[in-house]
This record gives structure tokens, sequence and C-alpha cells, in this order.
């Protein structure tokens, strides 16, 4: 090779180096081949989004529209979004429809991380209810939608006794609260209001009937009372030796409003009946075929024998099932459940009236005996009939 042809071989040489340096800012190698794979990737991922969403919202329905069959309250309608929950119907009580609502909130579904709660929000859109299960006519609501109108829902639950509500004015609500809080029993240790006022002229008698609300609380050891659709209602759990005091006071003739369902708990009642139907249940257990909730013949006496006994107990009976710890949580839950409704059927064949009893199951979650041993185990699978509390 002559001089001159080195030479000009070394000038390209030195011309490339110079060109990719200049041009060397990116990355020296990309893996293109890489591309369909990330694109599939993302497609993957954009349809497991809308699946995964369809997916969840399908639990929470399930979830809900399974708590509201648990309950017994046919008046109610479900409507979800995502993880929204939203009921509507005619509740026959305000309590009714409020223990619906936080069944709802705290109700539990199996996920592949174990159990949860799949619902995020849930409200209510309630109307007054036509008829009561219970009675000919006359209806509770919750509390309406009408800003307009007076009314509230007080409870005593614990030491704790809650004013909410809408008052007419500020003179009726600082009535209402130093009626709560003036010679309140040594129970009650605190007084919440959160009562709104609507800036009104207070309707001839409302404020009798809010003090009467009050009043019929302090002497009760949990309840609520309410007045709603012009309806003064109250639930009341207390001694037996007050149940007439207090019934006296909530049935008098009102000026505003008229007197809607009284319901008195006697504590001694309760606790006999609890008793009663808890001797019967554990003397003879209700049995059901392996894993199922078919409920085995030969148990139809007992079922007989607890129908009348729940017939003579007062207020509104919860039927809960209860499984050991044997299987997945979901699995219990569901035929703790299952198993509940069950006997709530045959309570209802038996002549207990529907409105009167709800049903509930906890799985494994409340044991009574040690999960290691069989007669533990045998003593967590169990039926158990228990009243529904007044503050519940």
């Amino acid at each position: 090779m002559s001089l001159r042809s080195e030479v000009s071989a070394e000038k390209v040489a030195r011309s490339v180096r110079r060109f990719r340096a200049a041009s060397g800012d990116g990355l020296p190698f990309f893996p293109y081949g890489l591309l369909p794979l990330i694109g599939l990737v993302l497609l993957t991922l954009t349809a497991w989004s809308g699946f995964a969403h369809h997916s969840i919202e399908n639990v929470v329905r399930r979830t809900a529209e399974q708590t509201i069959r648990d309950a017994g309250a046919e008046w109610a309608n479900v409507d979800v979004s995502g993880q929204w929950v939203t009921v509507a119907g005619e509740p026959p009580t305000p309590e009714a429809g409020e223990r619906l609502l936080n069944s709802i909130r705290t109700a539990r579904a199996p996920t592949w991380l174990g159990l949860a709660r799949p619902a995020t929000r849930v409200s209510g859109t309630f109307s007054a209810a036509s008829v009561r299960p219970d009675q000919a006519s006359g209806s509770t609501p919750l509390l309406s939608a009408d800003s307009d109108t007076p009314e509230y829902l007080f409870r005593l639950s614990g030491a704790k006794l809650t004013l909410d509500g809408r008052v007419p004015d500020i003179a009726t609500r600082d009535a209402v609260i130093e009626a709560a809080n003036t010679n309140r029993p040594p129970r009650i240790e605190l007084v919440e209001s959160n009562l709104d006022t609507i800036g009104i002229a207070p309707p001839e008698g409302f404020r009798e009937v809010a003090l009467r609300g009050v009043e019929a609380l302090k002497l009760c050891n949990s309840g609520t009372a309410s007045l709603t659709a012009l309806n003064f209602d109250l639930r009341c759990e207390l001694p037996e030796s007050e149940a007439e005091r207090v019934r006296t006071l909530a049935n008098a003739p009102l000026t505003y409003g008229s007197v809607g369902e009284i319901q008195i708990l006697a504590q001694e009642v309760v606790e006999t009946c609890e008793e009663e139907l808890a001797r019967l249940l554990e003397a003879s257990r209700i049995e059901f075929d392996p894993g199922s909730d078919r409920i085995a013949s030969s148990k139809a006496a007992l079922l007989d024998l607890t129908a009348r006994a729940a017939a003579d107990c007062p207020g509104t009976l919860r039927v809960e099932g209860h499984t050991d710890n044997t299987g997945s949580a979901g699995i219990n839950e569901s035929l703790s459940r299952r198993r509940a409704e069950a006997v709530r059927a045959a309570l209802i064949q038996r002549g207990v009236t529907p409105a009167r009893i709800i049903a509930a199951g906890y799985g494994s979650a409340q044991p009574l005996g040690d999960n290691a041993t069989e007669d533990g185990r045998a003593m967590n699978r169990r039926i158990e009939i228990r009243i529904v509390r007044a503050d519940e």
C-alpha cells in the first residue's frame, strides 16, 4: 500500500470516530425485539384492570345481597358501583335500616388474601314504610331527606347517649341537651350532641316529644328513641321493675305527632328467654348432614320446642351459626350462614313470625372451645339464638 493510501485511510478512520462520538448521546444498544413483549404486557394489564374492577364489584354485590338475605330485610334493594353500595327501600323501623347499613359495612368476603370487607362506602336512601310487619297501620321511617322537618334519633349504648337529628331552633336544641345532662344516672358518662337547627318556629308540642325521648332513655340501660314522620318510637332495655314506668311515660298522649312502636325489653325476661333457648340447644344440638345446611330429620322435635320457646320471647330474635376452624374461613362463614338460614326457615314453618327473626353466620370467629381438640371443635359447631338488643 502506498504512503498516500495509508494517509487517506487514517483520515477516514478519524472521521468515522468523530461521527460516532458526536452521535453517541443515546444508548449504545436497545433490544427492539422486546417491543412486542412490552406491548403484550401493557395490553394484558389494561384488560386485567377492567376485569378486576368488574370482579370486585361482583364480590361487593354478592356480599351486600347476602347480608340483606341474612337480615331478612326483604324491603331492601341494593345498587353497587365499584366498592360503593347504596341501599334503598322502606325499613320497618329506623333501627332496622341503620342495622342493615352497619351489617353491610362490616360484612366480609373471602379473597386470595383471606377474609376482607369489600364495601368501602355504604349509604342508605330510605323512604317511609306504609305498613310495619308487626302492626296493621302506622310507619316508622328513618330521618327523612326533608331538611325543613324537625326529627330526631337518640341512642343510648354503653355509657354514651348520642343525640342526632334536626330541631327547630337553638332554644329547643339547648333544652334537649340540658335535659340529657340534668340528673342523668351514673351509668351515662357522656352525652354527645349532633343536633342541627332548622331555623323555624317550634311546632306546638315538638319540645315535649323531644324531651320525652330523652327522659325515657335516661331510665333505660340501653335503647333508642326517635321521632320520624310524626311517629314517636321507643326501644328500651331495662330492669323489669322499671318497665311499667317507662311504658306509661312513652305511651302518654302527644300534642305533636303520635305514639308509634313502643318496645320494652325487660332484662330479666330477656335473660330468662335466652337461658331457656340455650338450655334447649345445649341439651340436644341442632345437627346437620356433614358439610351441609340440611337439618338432620331426627331434630324435628327439638325444633318444635325451640319454636315454642322463641315465640314467647320479646323483641327480635337472631339465629347465629358457628363452626370450628377446620377448612377455610370463607367456606366456614358461608356454611354457618346457610345453616342459620335453615334454622330460621324451620322456625318460621313452626309459627315464628318472619319479621321477628333474622339469621347471621359467624364462621369460626367466636369459638367456645379449643379447636385443637375434638371436644372443643364439637363445642364450636353450634347454633345459638339471641334477642337483638335495644341499642343494636
